[in-house]
């Protein structure tokens, strides 16, 4: 595989990875380069034999973990920039409402915990099951399976009924 079709492949997952764990667009967006930029600085050493998810998984949490350190964006999870484009031949008043939700949904995932975010960008951005959660996170499945079922228990609480 090249590059460029890695890149096509996996960014929107990638993507979706890192608005999930830090909600504000313009910083997911420098974290997105960033992570693209050391695979590309590291494909060429890259054993193509080897799977290449978990590897580019590493990279993206490990930079995420890099900028939490850092000190950017603790204690200010924005929701703004999170509105979406409205698609072609959607009405206005879709795109409005869809927006809303967004904005909803982001105001009740800056209430959960980062592990909590976390587990929840693995399990719906990355579309990774308990075990491969386990495997990466180094709790136990029984340990993600509760707190991921927490964490959608209490984003449901804070959206209420509308939101379910």
């Amino acid at each position: 595989m090249v590059f460029e079709e890695l890149y096509d492949r996996y960014f929107r997952r990638i993507y979706n990875y890192v608005r999930y764990r830090v909600l504000a667009r313009d910083a997911a967006d420098d974290i997105v380069s960033a992570v693209f930029e050391k695979v590309l600085d590291g494909f060429g050493d890259f054993d193509q034999a080897r799977p290449v998810e978990p590897w580019l998984f590493a990279i993206a949490r490990n930079t995420l973990n890099d900028h939490y350190r850092r000190g950017r964006v603790r204690g200010s999870l924005s929701t703004s920039g999170f509105e979406e484009v409205i698609p072609s031949g959607e009405s206005v008043e879709r795109g409005a409402e869809a927006r809303e939700e967004n904005a909803r949904l982001l105001a009740a995932m800056a209430g959960l915990s980062e592990n909590e975010r976390e587990l929840i960008a693995m399990r719906y951005a990355l579309d990774l099951s308990t075990r491969e959660m386990s495997a990466h996170t180094g709790l136990s499945e029984s340990n993600v399976g509760v707190t991921l079922f927490r964490a959608i228990k209490k984003l449901r609480d804070r959206l209420g009924p509308e939101g379910k």
